[in-house]
């Protein structure tokens, strides 16, 4: 046995010697083809090239970067502006900016001035513009509405709210108002007779005298001439009464004794029916009359966050033991109920990315409020998050109820009321922040009460700050000119804004108000104490506001010097920060330019980074269909060779049926009953190939070993035929066969670009996809294809390089293996 160890051992040393000798040889005799040596270094190169795409995808920003949605929308420099940026989008890169500031400053007014502000921007247009433009400011009020938070957050309020309502945790009072007693969906007829008896009716009358001209006075009146239909005086009287005025006073105490006996009357709901805050002025009728605990506010604030504790507690079991012991384990069945089978790893990895994410913004908003706490620490995180939130909703209800309302909350956690102070305070900041703003673009202080004075003079003075940083940093060059003439003649009349177009040309320097576009701006101290003084006068209790931040405890920046370079970055940046927020909008596709080396496609991805990405998925491709080719081809091809009769008959005819079968055709045919991806197309091909041309190739190449010597040696000795196809014939045939294996991938990566190109294929990326989008975005088909040329030569050319390298290289091979093109 250690005889037969030692010459096996000694047989293997003995091949392995051999195969290194003969790749010496052929390694020598390929270097001298040129052909084959060029395609070697391309396909090295190109699988650099692919190996390189994990590193950079992971060097660079993947919302700017991934090739399948990687929309770069940055503005990178000055030719950005003058470029590439249509009428509308600089028009609205001109006045957004200062409009957010403009929405800050009117934020805690109500809905009410909002809708007033609305209307002006409405009526400005008009007085602006010298044409008929409706549309015109159409982004003024997109402003308004993306940047006015206390509605925004109402909005994501509502759902949390609704839903634990729904689900009874929240119990809300059947009776909210003294005007609920004319609501027979809430007080029915026999309610409010029994009502009757407990309270008297001149109490009743005046309780509901503020409520006329509303269906529920209406229905009181009639539930009361029904109940005494025989007593005209006191119906009489008591109309007379409800009709009158009173002091606010009189009322409140009226509205006390009728809601006291009309709670009691209709009890609590076990579910509470519907509760709306969508307004500022639903939301202020529940803190008055108080139809929602406090402490359900608070459950509703912090409910969006539960369900992405949960999910961290996946990875931190101790998380959710602290959850289960908090204020707000009452909350857990109902968050797990929204969430999907987190035992499944294919769910559960996007949902930790995405609770991971919305966590640490949280803890980074926390933690510039000056917070020191961690989400480990989780009843204390979620009270003040919860805090936080509820100030962001009631910012615009009015002083009164937002003290309100903070007294409550500092009856539920002081953390809570600690949240709420801190984040109320912040949004105080912004909002005397762009008060100040304001009062130095208008010349007023009388910020926001001249607004509706001063008319379209409001809206006229937005585009100031941005254009006469514009005008101050292009003067005296045709980047100037550019933004004039993109204004001046746009094919949009809703844009040609010649009230825009004059400022440009007569602005010397910034005005003041840029310094809080760029983060230099002070906060006039007399603006915010006001703000504050109206809410802390109507605290019992305002010492938690003698440790907040206020505008001298802010950093002050030193106001940088103007000059042409410093206020040119500024406006870059002002713009970039508008483009990756979405609010204009780069015209894609860019040319070639240090940013974007090969340009960037139709929709803004980067044309590099496509083709970096796409090139493994070639690799793959066409390397695994030559193998299934070669593979198939070799055993199909030893076999008829070594059997013959009617094994060969049947394959060779399956061959000559598959060298004129329409490839192509029947992949584009296929795919409409399939969803074809790389690794299909790769079996497909391999397939149809492994039965087609090479079969025939390696049969006479078999049938020529087939009848060496040593082959009937073999036979003879007792090998199985098997053992003489594996062992003896398909290795001599190999050579030719990786010969044709380099032919092969040339036509994978060929089929893959043309079904990519007709859309049938199921990829991330591939080089036929990169046409394909230029082909439907309209640029291939133009009739000036050569002025949009990095659209189209990047991928046409990789695919060309690409076979022409495998092909070169197969050529090179070809010369080694047929003895009759070796070089003497």
């Amino acid at each position: 046995m250690v005889q037969a160890a030692l010459k096996r051992e000694s047989i293997a040393k003995i091949k392995f010697k051999l195969f290194i000798k003969n790749f010496k040889k052929n390694w020598a005799l390929f270097r001298e083809s040129k052909m084959g040596m060029f395609g070697l270094w391309v396909i090295i190169a190109f699988g650099i090239f692919g190996a390189l795409s994990p590193i950079v995808l992971n060097l660079l920003d993947p919302s700017i970067y991934d090739p399948v949605i990687g929309l770069d929308n940055r503005v990178l420099s000055s030719k950005y502006i003058t470029d590439f940026l249509s009428s509308q989008n600089l028009i609205k890169g001109i006045e957004i900016p200062a409009a957010q500031l403009w929405v800050y400053s009117f934020m805690d007014q109500g809905e009410d001035f909002r809708a007033r502000m609305e209307d002006l921007v409405r009526n400005a247009q008009y007085e602006i513009m010298s044409t008929y433009a409706p549309d015109s400011m159409r982004h003024f009020l997109d402003t308004i509405a993306d940047s006015y938070i206390p509605t925004k957050e109402r909005m994501y309020f509502q759902t949390s709210i609704s839903e634990l309502v729904d689900k009874g945790v929240i119990k809300v009072a059947a009776i909210t108002s003294v005007r609920d007693v004319g609501n027979r969906d809430r007080f029915s007829f026999g309610d409010f007779s029994r009502l009757l008896e407990n309270v008297d009716y001149k109490t009743l009358a005046i309780a509901i005298s503020p409520y006329k001209d509303t269906d529920e006075f209406s229905r009181v009146l009639l539930w009361f001439r029904g109940l005494n239909r025989n007593n005209s005086e006191l119906v009489a009287e008591f109309e007379q009464i409800a009709s009158g005025s009173y002091s606010e006073e009189e009322v409140k105490q009226a509205e006390e004794k009728v809601l006291e006996v009309a709670r009691r009357i209709a009890g609590e709901s076990s579910k509470g029916g519907q509760v709306n805050v969508s307004s500022n002025t639903q939301l202020m009728e529940i803190i008055a009359n108080e139809s929602v605990p406090v402490s359900g506010l608070v459950n509703a604030a912090a409910f969006t966050l539960i369900s992405d504790i949960i999910v961290l507690s996946k990875e931190n079991e101790e998380l959710r033991k602290a959850l289960e012991s908090s204020r707000f384990k009452d909350l857990i069945a109902i968050a797990e109920s929204k969430l999907s089978n987190l035992d499944n790893p294919e769910i559960l990895r996007p949902a930790l990315d995405k609770a991971r994410t919305s966590v640490t913004n949280v803890l980074k908003e926390i933690g510039e409020l000056g917070f020191d706490v961690k989400v480990e620490d989780v009843e204390k995180f979620l009270e003040i998050y919860s805090g936080m939130e509820l100030a962001k909703i009631s910012v615009d209800i009015g002083p009164e109820y937002r003290a309100k309302l903070e007294e409550k909350l500092s009856e539920i956690s002081r953390e809570v009321r600690k949240g709420y102070v801190a984040q109320l305070n912040n949004i105080f900041l912004k909002i005397a922040m762009a008060r100040t703003f304001m009062a130095s673009l208008l010349g007023t202080k009388d910020v926001p009460g001249a607004y509706e004075t001063l008319g379209s003079k409001v809206i006229a003075s937005l585009s100031d700050p941005v254009v006469s940083l514009m005008a101050y940093a292009f003067a005296g060059t045709n980047k100037l000119q550019k933004v004039i003439n993109n204004i001046e003649y746009s094919q949009l009349d809703d844009f040609r804004r010649m009230d825009i177009v004059e400022k440009l040309k007569n602005f010397q320097e910034p005005v003041e108000a840029v310094r809080f576009l760029i983060g230099e701006g002070d906060i006039d101290d007399e603006i915010y104490e006001t703000l504050v003084n109206e809410h802390v006068k109507n605290l019992s209790d305002p010492s938690e506001w003698n440790n907040v931040k206020k505008p001298s405890d802010i950093e002050k920046k030193q106001k940088t010097a103007w000059n042409k370079s410093f206020a040119e970055k500024k406006l870059i940046e002002i713009f970039n920060t508008m483009s990756i927020t979405n609010k204009i909008g780069i015209g894609h596709p860019l040319p070639p330019s240090r940013w974007h080396w090969l340009g960037t496609d139709p929709v803004g991805r980067d044309v590099l980074v496509q083709l970096m990405v796409s090139t493994p998925s070639e690799f793959v491709l066409g390397v695994l269909a030559a193998l299934i080719t070669v593979t198939v081809g070799t055993i199909i091809g030893t076999a008829s060779a070594y059997y013959g009769g009617v094994v060969d008959a049947i394959f060779m005819r399956i061959a000559d049926l598959m060298m004129l079968f329409p490839t192509i055709a029947f992949l584009i045919v296929l795919s409409g009953f399939m969803t074809m991806n790389l690794f299909k197309l790769a079996l497909i091909l391999g397939l149809l190939g492994g039965f087609g041309g090479i079969t025939l190739v390696l049969k006479a190449q078999a049938l020529t070993v087939k009848v060496k010597p040593y082959i009937d040696a073999a036979r003879v000795s007792g090998g199985s035929h098997a053992y003489i196809i594996f062992n003896h014939i398909i290795p001599n045939v190999m050579p030719l066969s990786f010969l044709y294996m380099m032919f092969n991938v040339t036509g994978a990566v060929f089929s893959e670009a043309v079904l990519s190109f007709f859309g049938l294929m199921k990829v991330r990326m591939s080089w036929g996809l990169m046409i394909n989008t230029v082909w439907s975005s309209g640029y291939l088909g133009s009739g000036n294809i050569g002025a949009y040329w990095w659209l189209w030569v990047p991928a046409g050319g990789a695919i060309t390089v690409f076979c022409s390298a495998f092909y070169f290289l197969g050529r090179g091979l070809e010369e080694i293996v047929n003895p009759r093109l070796r070089k003497r």
